[in-house]
């Protein structure tokens, strides 16, 4: 009798294991019927040239990897790094891979392979504090020359200021489009090599590195993906238009189209729970993975997690997270995710194995909106002001929650190259009355934020005696355990003071100076910090010509006995001691 009918079988072997993106070109296809990597038979064929499939390049087929994998097709050699390819489905035009490592040609363009193996010298890097700063960086205008090489020469400026943790937006966008290759460095930037030195310069120099992502919607020109597989799904919102005028598989090689602008909506969303979008999840889950290992990321910030409309029965970010979790394991330092949203979701920052969807941090825009909203002249004589502002700074796991330090109106809005503190073209850089009140208006956030438990969120470039004040609030807050209790006091219209430890902080949002008690002390109070408004020091009537730069206070801020004058759109932080 067989081992069948004795109804004891031999372990089944184990399933093939793909290395996505790798060496050897992998993809997933589930309804081609046949596939082939495209790659150019002569030195510089580009996909300008006009006839790319004729003896210019050469066609060879993939097979399937068998059932463990379905739908997944597997060359039988390896690419050599640097090699362009490109894939063909059903003897179609040549399309870039979904999974593209680099894409030096442009959005639709064809791909390269590329080798992440790195001398990393950051073994010795712990991960960056949970409760840091965090620093939004648009390489394009961050420096003169717009790379992530240029970049780094600004690290120890930002080491500086107390940023520990870099951001970088449309980090894999191409040509300043957004783009659905998940995967990819803009080759403006430098590519995914000058990634891996922008990371391993900046942990050397003590700060962490965070990505900005977007899985919340097909991107315009990702209709080359439906090629492949089911990755798009139709929004469910019929109010948001569709974008009917897109092939399902543009050109890649000849007659490329011009890119879509940046804004244009696609109409789709990508698929996370419909038919095939388990790999879907893969594809998703895999890039994080990739920034992780290849790129010794340190955090993923997901853009409009509430965008994601996924009702499988485990959701994408519960994947990612599992994937940031893994890396957090296999590096020996913690890997977070920060996930931007509208309004406040409870389940977002509940771990996975309880239900949720186990984000590190959220970045709540109702949060960051009703922060700056409390902190307008005109709500300085609003009753419910102080109810309002105190509920807030201690609202539950505020030390899980992103604020930025300026208003959505002007945060990142930067749009010339930030060369200096103060100088370049945005929000940091105007004049006049407007510009010194929307300084005040940051100056005050940014006392109340990093007294709070809040994760302060910056942007650059600000003038200098912002990025003076903004560095002595930061050298300040690392001075005071992370789990000092914060108390909240309430002070004359318009005044509230925020204790934490030795540290009080006392912020005055009325066009009116007003004297406050201190909380009671064994020690004298210090003035440590001073935010001087338009015409008048705090603690001091200084007059127009008086010296307006932030930081340690001078001899008249001083307190009297057990109180304090805090001037008009006005902040001061004084120490015990």
């Amino acid at each position: 009798m067989t081992a069948r009918y004795r109804n004891v079988t031999k372990p089944p072997d184990p399933p093939p294991t793909l290395t996505v993106p790798g060496p050897r070109p992998v993809v997933w296809a589930p309804q081609a019927r046949t596939l082939e990597v495209v790659l150019p038979r002569v030195a510089g064929v580009t996909p300008d040239d006009p006839d790319p499939a004729g003896d210019r390049t050469e066609r060879r087929p993939l097979r399937l990897v068998g059932m463990d994998l379905p739908g997944w097709w597997s060359a039988d050699d390896d690419l050599a790094p640097g090699t362009d390819y490109a894939y063909s489905v059903d003897g179609g035009r040549p399309l870039p891979d979904p999974r593209s490592p680099r894409q030096p040609y442009g959005l639709l363009g064809w791909s390269r392979s590329f080798d992440p193996t790195f001398e990393w010298t950051d073994d010795a890097w712990a991960g960056p504090s949970a409760q840091g700063a965090v620093l939004e960086v648009d390489v394009a205008t961050f420096t003169r020359e717009g790379t992530l090489d240029a970049a780094t020469h600004r690290f120890e400026e930002l080491a500086e200021l107390g940023v520990a943790v870099v951001e970088l937006h449309t980090i894999g966008s191409v040509a300043g489009v957004v783009c659905p290759h998940l995967y990819t460095v803009c080759e403006e930037f430098g590519g995914p090599r000058a990634l891996q030195r922008f990371v391993d310069a900046a942990h050397a120099h003590g700060l962490g590195v965070s990505l900005g992502v977007a899985y919340h919607r097909a991107a315009p020109g990702a209709a080359f993906l439906q090629a492949f597989g089911p990755y798009l799904a139709p929004q469910r919102s019929p109010l948001r238009p569709t974008l009917s005028a897109y092939p399902p598989a543009p050109p890649v090689a000849d007659d490329v189209p011009s890119p879509p602008p940046a804004e244009l909506p696609s109409g789709r969303r990508i698929n996370l729970d419909r038919a095939g979008s388990r790999e879907v999840h893969g594809w998703i889950a895999s890039s994080a993975r990739r920034w992780f290992d290849d790129f010794h990321v340190d955090v993923l910030r997901i853009a409009r997690v509430q965008d994601l409309a996924d009702a499988s029965p485990v959701h994408v970010l519960v994947e990612v997270a599992r994937a940031a979790d893994a890396a957090t394991l296999s590096h020996g330092r913690p890997v977070r995710l920060v996930g931007e949203c509208d309004t406040t979701d409870p389940r977002l920052l509940v771990p996975t194995e309880q239900g949720g969807r186990g984000l590190s941090q959220v970045w709540v825009r109702e949060v960051e909106d009703a922060l700056h909203d409390l902190l307008a002249p005109s709500r300085a004589t609003d009753p419910t002001w102080f109810g309002s502002l105190s509920r807030l700074l201690t609202v539950p796991d505020a030390g899980r929650i992103v604020v930025g330090l300026s208003p959505r109106a002007t945060a990142g809005g930067s749009t010339g190259t930030a060369t200096g503190r103060g100088t370049g073209t945005g929000t940091g850089a105007g004049a006049g009355a407007d510009a010194d009140a929307d300084d005040d208006t940051r100056a005050l956030a940014a006392a109340l934020v990093l007294a709070s438990a809040f994760v302060p969120r910056l942007t650059l470039p600000v003038p200098e005696r912002l990025h003076t004040w903004w560095r002595t609030l930061l050298a300040l807050r690392r001075s005071v355990p992370p789990e000092t209790p914060r108390i909240v006091h309430r002070g004359p219209s318009g005044v509230v003071l925020v204790q934490r430890g030795r540290l009080v902080t006392a912020v005055n949002i009325g066009s009116e100076p007003r004297t406050t008690l201190l909380p009671a002390s064994r020690r004298a109070w210090h003035v440590s910090a001073q935010w001087p408004p338009l015409g008048e020091g705090p603690g001091t009537d200084d007059g127009p010509g008086a010296d307006r730069t932030a930081g340690p206070a001078q001899a008249g801020a001083a307190p009297s006995g057990s109180s304090v004058r805090v001037g008009a759109r006005s902040a001061v932080v004084l120490t015990s001691r």
